[in-house]
């Protein structure tokens, strides 16, 4: 009797550590499952890949061959089927909210290739990936520039092949997308020559072997422009993704539980909103706060290069006044971001401000926070003008956005996370809504002093442009706007009276046609961030902590909004 309660329970025991070990395994299989979808999704958008600061793929562009396409649709199509087996209750907690980042990630991916099928409509697409294969190379850190060297000239020597696919591939495109591919391949070609004249004058040996290289991609560019002045042109609304389309992205991207028909009611009664208020705080400022200029003692030795040490200057002031009001935390090993202006080899490209990361797998961490070239030589009205720039610090609103607590923090955060599949993420709820949302919390923080009039009505400003965009990203890729309809509408609907500004709108809203659902993300993710506070207040009550709220959001990466109540433990 002994012997055999022996034998039962040494079975048990066995049973046991089997069961035991098989968790195991099937915990280590998730997370290998989970870095073989990622490896797959970098492999096919090498120049994304680059971007993120993955380099096992920078010498190509993204295979848009059938064979390709195929192959990748049935290898997602083979995740979707392996993830399935994985659930809430078989998964821990943090790899649950992995398997449903990883899922989003599959899901997009298929639905971007077989669903919109951007490849068979977009020119753009093609030409803004030949432009920034080679500009991500660039700026990179990760290697010397005579090894980034070869993948350049590589990728420079793909680029017939490459639009010879997108020759084959694209069918009736509208005419908008034929308008943005037009320009980046013009842009693109200057930009080609230059780097190729860079190049030749640091690898001289190499010369010859550049320049054939760099003028093929040149003419194979100017071939495929030609050839898109010719094509025939789609229907005016050929580039919208449609209704069904839009709400699966809403809903499988941002983990949204409304359609594009709330989305556009809740945009509607955003703008009605938000329009009533800033006109009225327009009129305020304009019969209370126009002062005309201001009268500032301007010194004569006043130059251009103390207007490029203010901009630095004042990135590191933001940096002061958060980690003094305790707004957030910021670690000591965040990288520098340096604030320069536009590279020429960028300037037909990048018209404003701009901000690009470092790539959150870089070993080497580098932020450039882009601004307008200054003239060489300013004569003393130019000089007056940007000297009452400095003087009323008008940086701050665009450090705010673009730097500190801004885009540079929350990415550069985000790139530390220790988790690659959270790493890999970039999730424009996330990331545009928290800039957005800065904007607003430092003025009600004390950045700007008690009361700055001007600096609210720019804030505001900044919320009515935003929820426009709402409505008309809804409207576009719904079918409800033509490009030139939604023109006209922002124009109206934002009382753009200057040239420049229509033609600012004109532009804009370009780029909407080929990004749906991007431009809902900066007012709906400020605004799931602002619920989220709230809830946490209320949670918490009298230990509530603005700044550990906002290490806590930070600490999570660039994921969907929507993810972080479940993350934090809050009710909606």
């Amino acid at each position: 009797m002994l012997r055999r309660i022996t034998t039962v329970i040494l079975s048990i025991t066995c049973l046991l550590l089997v069961s035991a070990n098989n968790l195991e395994a099937k915990k280590k299989t998730f997370e290998e499952l989970c870095l073989d979808i990622l490896e797959t999704i970098q492999s096919f958008y090498p120049v994304r890949s680059t971007e993120m600061g993955i380099h096992a793929y920078d010498p190509r562009f993204t295979d848009y061959s059938s064979t390709a396409i195929n192959n990748f649709t049935r290898s997602l199509k083979d995740y979707e089927k392996q993830l399935y087996n994985y659930n809430q209750s078989n998964l821990t907690e943090r790899q649950f909210v992995n398997k449903q980042l990883i899922k989003s990630n599959v899901d997009i991916a298929l639905h971007d290739i077989v669903q919109i099928a951007w490849y068979k409509k977009s020119p753009h697409l093609y030409a803004e990936e030949i432009v920034n294969g080679i500009y991500f190379l660039l700026i990179s850190n990760h290697a010397p520039l005579n090894e980034r060297s070869v993948s350049i000239i590589s990728r420079m020597e793909a680029v017939p092949r490459y639009l010879a696919i997108a020759k084959k591939n694209i069918e009736k495109p509208p005419q908008v997308f034929i308008d943005a591919a037009t320009e980046t391949l013009e842009s693109g070609m200057d930009f080609y020559q230059e780097v190729a004249a860079e190049l030749m004058r640091e690898f001289p040996e190499k010369a010859d072997y550049i320049l054939k290289k760099s003028t093929a991609a040149r003419e194979a560019m100017n071939d495929f422009k030609n050839w898109l002045s010719e094509i025939e042109v789609g229907p005016d609304t050929a580039f919208a993704i449609g209704k069904d389309n839009f709400d699966y992205k809403l809903k499988h991207e941002y983990f949204l539980d409304f359609d594009s028909d709330s989305l556009l009611v809740l945009g509607e009664r955003l703008l009605e909103e938000i329009q009533e208020v800033y006109r009225e705080y327009e009129k305020y400022v304009e019969q209370n706060h126009q002062n005309g200029q201001d009268s500032v003692y301007i010194p004569s030795c006043f130059s251009r290069s103390d207007i490029l040490d203010y901009y630095n200057w004042e990135t590191e002031q933001i940096k002061i006044f958060l980690k003094e009001h305790n707004i957030v935390t910021i670690p000591d090993n965040i990288a520098p971001v340096t604030v320069i202006e536009t590279p020429p080899f960028l300037r037909s490209m990048i018209s404003g401000i701009a901000y690009q990361p470092a790539g959150p797998f870089d070993s080497i961490q580098q932020g450039y926070f882009y601004v307008r070239p200054l003239p060489e030589e300013m004569d003393q009205q130019q000089l007056d003008g940007r000297y009452r720039y400095v003087h009323r610090r008008g940086f701050k609103g665009s450090v705010v956005h673009e730097a500190y607590p801004g885009h540079h923090l929350q990415m550069q955060l985000a790139g530390m996370h220790s988790d690659p599949v959270r790493k890999w993420q970039a999730n424009f709820m996330l990331i545009e809504g928290w800039a957005l949302y800065c904007e607003e919390m430092v003025y009600h923080a004390g950045l700007y002093g008690e009361e700055d009039p001007a600096i609210w009505l720019a804030t505001l400003g900044g919320i009515r442009f935003r929820a426009a965009r709402i409505v008309a990203d809804v409207r576009l890729h719904t079918g409800q706007l033509t490009y030139t309809g939604a023109v006209n509408w922002m124009i109206n609907t934002l009382d753009a009276a200057t040239d420049s500004d229509k033609e600012y709108i004109a532009k804009e809203v370009r780029r909407y046609t080929h990004s749906p659902t991007i431009q809902m993300s900066y007012l709906m993710g400020k605004r799931e961030i602002m619920k989220l506070q709230k809830a946490m207040m209320e949670k918490e009550g009298d230990n509530f902590s603005l700044q550990a709220f906002h290490d806590a959001i930070l600490a999570e990466g660039s994921i969907p909004p929507a993810l972080l109540w479940e993350i934090l433990d809050v009710k909606k």
